[in-house]
């Protein structure tokens, strides 16, 4: 197939990429060209802002197009307006479910209510990925996917948030484990969302799908990816909280409240695995990861709570004990 990869070369769009093109499809990238420039330098490249320069999209036509860098409707609209294409994926996000109280959410769950705007907050980034969706199947109705990952996990990831425990449970000493044993935790390994997207592309499938692995508990996480020389130590949530420790901010974690009964934010993967699709595996994700980082320190991660903060943790649990 004849496919155009707009973005392309940061973290999901590298890995859809790199799977496109092991199975052999003719890849163009269009993108500015500004985050890793030498990437794929064996492509056809269109190089221009989405914004800016989508007219030079006007030429060709594209047997699809996979969109893996829009996140407002300003974004988007220049490339839908000029692109000539059978078929358009857009990768969204889980972010757009205004409602995880009641457990793991599927695709007819309730959404934001879409907005306009070109300002992206952790407010407003589900709101306009809605109306980012909304305007893909206005102009594609019949000949859409929309992919919804959870958070993506895998080599190059530039937010760490996974990464800090495949590195960190595989260090020595004490190692602070926020919340609940039983609480469950959910991501999506990169390589698993591109092989999804591509064979989708290629299947021509029109529709919605949630992209996540399946939950695991947070003690499960610890076991399986906790060396011999890791110590867990538990700080549950009214120790965080007495701590100053927001959502989040440890990775993967929010404070079990009626909004968040899991602990976290929490997508059914059902439909997707209708499909025959299947997830790699904790350890396996986990193992990818610390070989991308091979040499580099938990420490040296930009994720993660701060000493005083883990210093407070500390003292509450020993005062708790």
């Amino acid at each position: 197939m004849k496919i155009l990869i707009v973005g392309g070369t940061s973290f999901v769009g590298r890995h859809i990429v790199e799977e496109a093109v092991v199975k052999g499809h003719d890849v163009t990238l269009f993108n500015r060209g500004k985050s890793n420039p030498d990437l794929f330098s064996e492509l056809s490249r269109i190089t221009g802002d989405r914004r800016l320069d989508a007219h030079k999209l006007e030429n060709e036509k594209w047997d699809a197009v996979i969109d893996t860098s829009a996140y407002t409707p300003s974004d988007l609209i220049p490339v839908l307006d000029h692109v000539s294409t059978d078929h358009y994926t857009f990768i969204s996000t889980i972010s757009v479910y205004d409602d995880f109280s009641e457990g793991p959410v599927a695709e007819g769950a309730t959404m934001h209510k879409g907005m306009e705007g070109d300002t992206v907050t952790g407010e407003t980034y589900g709101p306009l990925k809605v109306t980012c969706e909304e305007t893909v199947k206005e102009y594609f109705p019949h000949n859409a996917l929309i992919i919804r990952p959870g958070i993506v996990a895998g080599a190059h990831d530039p937010t760490d948030r996974f990464t800090y425990w495949a590195l960190k449970l595989n260090e020595s000493g004490e190692v602070l484990i926020p919340g609940g044993r039983s609480r469950k935790v959910q991501w999506i390994d990169a390589k698993d969302l591109a092989a999804f997207t591509v064979l989708n592309v290629e299947n021509r499938t029109n529709g919605t799908f949630n992209l996540t692995a399946n939950p695991v508990t947070m003690e499960e996480l610890v076991k399986t990816l906790a060396s011999d020389e890791a110590v867990p130590v538990w700080a549950d949530d009214r120790i965080l909280l007495d701590a100053g420790v927001k959502p989040f901010e440890f990775p993967l974690w929010i404070p079990v409240s009626a909004d968040h009964p899991e602990g976290f934010i929490l997508a059914d993967n059902t439909k997707a695995k209708e499909t025959g699709w299947a997830p790699h595996g904790l350890a396996e994700t986990a193992e990818a990861v610390r070989e991308w980082k091979k040499g580099t320190s938990s420490n040296d991660l930009k994720t993660g709570i701060s000493e005083e903060q883990r210093n407070k943790i500390q003292s509450l649990i020993k005062i708790d004990r």
